[in-house]
C-alpha cells in the first residue's frame, strides 16, 4: 500500500511541477514555490531527526524524497521509506528502481543530506512535513485534489 502511495505521490509531484533547470547538489528548479518547499524541508531536518528519534505509538510512516542522479541522465526524485538516522547518517529503503544506478525498490541506501528534497512522517493519521506534497496538492484542480485526498490514509492539515 505504501509503495503504491509513494509512486502516486511521485507522479503527482512531477506532473504538478516543472523539471529542474539545474543539476547539482543544490536543488534549483526555476520554480520559486518548489524551491521554497525544498528549502523548508531541508531547513526542518532537525525536526525530522528529533521526531524519528522519539517513539510514537501512532506513527505509521517515515520517508524522505531523495534526489538520485544517474551518470549522464536527468535526476530522479524517489521516496525512500523506513528512514533512520544513526551516527549522523540517514538510511532508508528505496521506493522504486533506478536501473542505471543498480538500485532496486526495497534496497537499503544511505542518504546524503544534500540530496534530500523533502521528508514526511505520518503520525496520528496526519501528515507532518511533506512540503512538496502540500505544494502539489495546492496546485491541483479541486477535482484532482478530491480524488487524490481520497486515496490517502492520512490527512493533510495546515
Amino acid at each position: 500500500m505504501f509503495y503504491k502511495l509513494i509512486v502516486l505521490l511521485c507522479l503527482l509531484t512531477f506532473a504538478c511541477t516543472p523539471q529542474p533547470a539545474a543539476i547539482n547538489s543544490t536543488v534549483v528548479s526555476g520554480d520559486s514555490e518548489l524551491d521554497a518547499a525544498i528549502a523548508q524541508a531541508r531547513g526542518s531536518l532537525d525536526e525530522f531527526v528529533t521526531r524519528i528519534a522519539t517513539a510514537h505509538a501512532n506513527r505509521t510512516f517515515v520517508a524522505m524524497k531523495v534526489r538520485f542522479t544517474p551518470p549522464g541522465e536527468s535526476p530522479q526524485e524517489i521516496w525512500v521509506d523506513e528512514v533512520t538516522y544513526t551516527d549522523g547518517v540517514f538510511r532508508g529503503n528505496m521506493g522504486d528502481d533506478i536501473p542505471p544506478l543498480r538500485l532496486e525498490a526495497g534496497e537499503r541506501v544511505t542518504i546524503k543530506e544534500e540530496d534530500v528534497v523533502d521528508w514526511m512522517i505520518v503520525e496520528d493519521g496526519k501528515l507532518v512535513g511533506g512540503y512538496t506534497i502540500r505544494l502539489a496538492v495546492q496546485r491541483m484542480s479541486p477535482e484532482e485534489r478530491e480524488r487524490f485526498l481520497e486515496t490517502l490514509d492520512y490527512t493533510i492539515e495546515d
